[in-house]
């Protein structure tokens, strides 16, 4: 579905399940962008698992000038429909390309899908082309072919599916139209970024990557942690390297994907040192890459610490994101178990959607009533985090990977300090960064991830002390308005859309 932008955007501004259907950090960061940014149009491509979109979740920004949205999880009917396909000799070339394209990105040539998307567009990008990737009788052949020569000792209705769930979305991405813009803009790699590759290369403008978190890494550990993939059919004693493997082979997929926006995108941004050295390491170019923290709007300070608590006297402990497994709420709540054992008057809200992984979030639910933890804990869906963080006496983060959180740094603007695993800019935040900043003193504790026993410990140790609470909320809030102010964020991605527009 398209909204018509006739006059074509300043910005296309391309997004995978994020803005403005669905809530949180990223979203809530990209609504901060557009609506202080308002000398630029922006079109919003937004890809989507859904086969339609929902409801906004977001004001309606005035300088959004237009909307794609592209179905991922819902594009293959439309790509299998019956009709005509390709004569058999093209079919063949376009098999035959297809196959190199493939060894060429395996052995490390991110440029061969720029010939690919060159050959796909000098043929016309048709349904007749996408039904015959998609289903011809030269492409199921391509998938035996692959599976015989590497994955045989494993189930071929998994090797099946792998492909079916990494190629249709890309074929979805090619077959439908891309807005002109003068800058593309995705807030991620994978298929996100992969149409802000073909933007540059349909239309020749600046391509510009921001990856809050590192795609690729997220989406190898959730295959990881899939138990229905690569279940194998025989030797089930055999110890495979995990490349042997089709989890294996779905995660060098995402690896490739990943090397293939690098090396396409004119700009790199991440959020702190330690993602940038990640992305170098998979492959970006240092010298376009840059580091851009997030900021957050401070505003005036606010008396919440002084606020005075009954030694014993409930506490409020707050969990706020998606209950989704990247965030590792069962080791949350298993936590839970052993600080209410140690201090009864704690109260836990986990707070967040429960509908994007509602198979984990009812695991959740069951975890709670099996530690028997109801009384303590609630689930409260989505809020308002300014409606609940003057309510918080702690905040907690157990994930098991993140970029920059945004819940940190809001908690840290009302002096609520965080327990937060070792992951992505967390310690940062809380510890500090320069040396200036590490001599504010901590904002909070930093654990191990999938540690509930060390979780545990911290809540209870800043549960107990009154004091190092205060003093570790004051120094977050200090920390925020000297170092992480949001305006030096908007000025950054101005002056970056500004060289594009040239």
């Amino acid at each position: 579905m398209t909204e018509r932008n006739e006059e074509g955007a300043d910005v296309c501004l391309i997004l995978e399940g994020t803005y403005p259907f669905v809530t949180g950090g990223v979203s809530s960061w990209t609504h901060q962008l557009i609506t202080h940014l308002p000398e630029f149009r922006f079109h919003l491509y937004c890809l989507i698992a859904e086969r339609e979109p929902g409801p906004w979740l977001f004001p309606r920004p005035d300088n959004v000038s237009g909307i794609t949205t592209l179905s991922l999880g819902g594009g293959s009917e439309a790509l299998e429909a019956e009709g005509p396909m390709l004569s058999v000799e093209a079919e063949k070339t376009l098999i035959d390309l297809l196959r190199l394209f493939h060894r060429s990105l395996l052995s490390g040539a991110p440029e061969a899908f720029g010939e690919l998307f060159a050959h796909l567009r000098s043929t016309g990008l048709t349904p007749e082309l996408f039904r015959t990737l998609s289903s011809g009788r030269q492409a199921w052949s391509l998938i035996q072919e692959f599976y015989e020569a590497q994955f045989s000792h494993e189930a071929f209705i998994d090797f099946f599916w792998m492909w079916r769930t990494t190629h249709l979305p890309l074929f979805a991405l090619l077959s439908a139209p891309l807005p002109p813009a003068r800058v593309y803009h995705s807030l991620a790699s994978g298929y996100a970024g992969m149409l802000g590759v073909m933007g540059k290369l349909a239309y020749g403008r600046p391509f510009v990557l921001t990856e809050h978190g590192i795609y690729t890494r997220e989406r190898k550990i959730e295959i990881a942690l899939a138990q229905w993939i690569g279940q194998s059919q025989q030797d089930e004693a055999t110890v495979r390297p995990i490349r042997e493997t089709i989890k294996g082979f779905w995660m060098r997929i995402f690896e490739q994907l990943g090397r293939i926006v690098y090396h396409y995108s004119d700009t790199i941004v991440t959020l702190f040192e330690g993602n940038r050295s990640i992305q170098i390491r998979d492959g970006a170019d240092p010298e376009r890459t840059r580091v851009i923290p997030n900021g957050i709007a401070i505003g005036e300070p606010i008396a919440l610490s002084t606020r005075l608590r009954e030694p014993g006297g409930e506490r409020i402990v707050g969990f706020i994101g998606r209950v989704v497994p990247i965030k590792d709420v069962k080791t949350f709540i298993q936590a839970c178990r052993l600080v209410a054992d140690q201090y009864p008057a704690v109260r836990v809200l986990i707070m967040g959607p429960m509908d994007q992984d509602p198979e984990y979030a009812r695991e959740c639910q069951n975890l709670v009533e099996l530690l028997e933890l109801s009384n303590h804990v609630t689930f409260t869906g989505s809020v308002r985090v300014s409606d609940v963080l003057p309510r918080l006496d702690l905040l907690v983060l157990t994930s098991l990977s993140e970029a920059q959180p945004l819940v940190i740094m809001e908690g840290a603007v009302y002096e609520v300090p965080t327990v937060a695993t070792r992951v992505g800019a967390c310690d940062e935040l809380i510890n500090g960064r320069l040396r200036e900043d590490r001599l504010l003193g901590p904002g909070g504790i930093v654990t191990t991830v999938g540690n509930p026993d060390e979780t545990a410990l911290s809540i209870l140790r800043l549960l107990r002390d009154e004091d190092l609470r205060r003093r570790m909320g004051r120094a977050a809030r200090l920390r925020m308005e000297r170092f992480y102010r949001e305006e030096a964020v908007f000025s950054a991605y101005r002056e970056i859309y500004r060289r594009g527009s040239l």
